[in-house]
């Protein structure tokens, strides 16, 4: 065996005793859950709504068993996480028709699906920095999120909550829409940034803070913006933007017409990217045309 390929096995052992770690930790408290319980409050709603899209395919518009007696209006909350669940575990039974042999229930899927997203954020999280900067720092990074005190509370087994989901969809947006800034070849930069703005969009039906992922992106855009001349990347930039801003709007009423937590949605999460974006193709349009215009009035060298 080559020393490449023992190098190979080591790092592929490392990570996956830094993934293993991460799983056993969060998994100590399920023992002290009682059957049927969650250790948090939300995931008893999200609980609830997966086993009412699981039943009728989709929430109803009104919840009736909340803010009686008229409801809750389910259109203006970002329920993806509960569909999530839902149509996951109907996908695990396809694959394992006897879930119950596996004890592998609605309850239990929502009750380890916060362990699930998170190892999976921190194994894509180390692939792109192992990518990025070696073994050594990737390792450590993942070290650390998989020991981190405040990380394992919002993703231990039982806290069945959105926090784990989010962070595993708001790493995945990061991390894709970097890639595609470190990618050459137009065609896999193409993918990864449709894939980014996807990503965001599935964010942004989970949870009414997703933008702080996007603020990341923009700061990184709007640092090239400021430090550069010309706007090669627009075209990109300008895809992410129309993959997740406009349906968004269209898809959600939170994004329309929202009231409470759903107010001012689309002025934090929308606005700025399409501000942005303005910003750059209205230099990208000045540039060109002092151009054209130097271009048409140059004086010619042989007169």
């Amino acid at each position: 065996m080559t020393n490449l390929h023992l190098k190979r096995i080591s790092i592929s052992a490392l990570f996956l005793g830094i993934l293993l770690l991460s799983l056993w930790l969060r998994l100590q408290v399920v023992h002290g859950i009682p059957e049927g319980q969650f250790s948090c409050v939300d995931a008893f709603l999200y609980y609830a709504q997966a086993e009412t899209i699981t039943e009728h395919g989709m929430l109803p518009e009104r919840d009736i068993h909340r803010w009686l007696p008229l409801g809750r209006d389910n259109t203006q909350l970002l329920s993806l996480y509960a569909y999530a669940l839902a149509y996951t575990h109907k996908a695990l039974s396809v694959f394992l028709p006897n879930l119950s042999l596996y004890h592998l229930s609605l309850y239990h899927w929502t009750l380890y699906a916060p362990t699930v997203c998170f190892c999976i954020g921190l194994a894509a999280l180390c692939l792109f920095l192992y990518r990025g900067y070696g073994p050594l720092f990737s390792s450590l990074v993942g070290f650390f999120m998989a020991t981190l005190p405040s990380a394992i509370g919002r993703s231990t087994a039982g806290f069945s909550d959105r926090d784990a989901w989010c962070w595993m969809l708001g790493v995945l947006v990061v991390m894709l829409h970097v890639a595609s800034l470190q990618t050459q070849p137009p065609r896999r930069r193409w993918m990864l940034t449709l894939a980014s703005g996807f990503t965001m969009f599935l964010g942004g039906l989970s949870w009414e803070g997703f933008g702080v992922f996007g603020l990341i992106i923009l700061f990184v855009e709007l640092w090239q913006f400021l430090t550069s001349e010309t706007e090669d990347g627009l075209p990109y930039y300008g895809v992410w933007v129309l993959t997740f801003v406009p349906p968004l709007y269209l898809i959600s009423p939170a994004y329309h017409n929202g009231y409470g937590f759903a107010k001012y949605l689309t002025a934090l999460a929308l606005v700025p990217p399409l501000v942005l974006l303005g910003m750059r193709a209205f230099r990208y349009l000045l540039v060109s045309k002092v151009e054209n215009s130097s271009h048409t009035h140059a004086r010619c060298p042989f007169v």
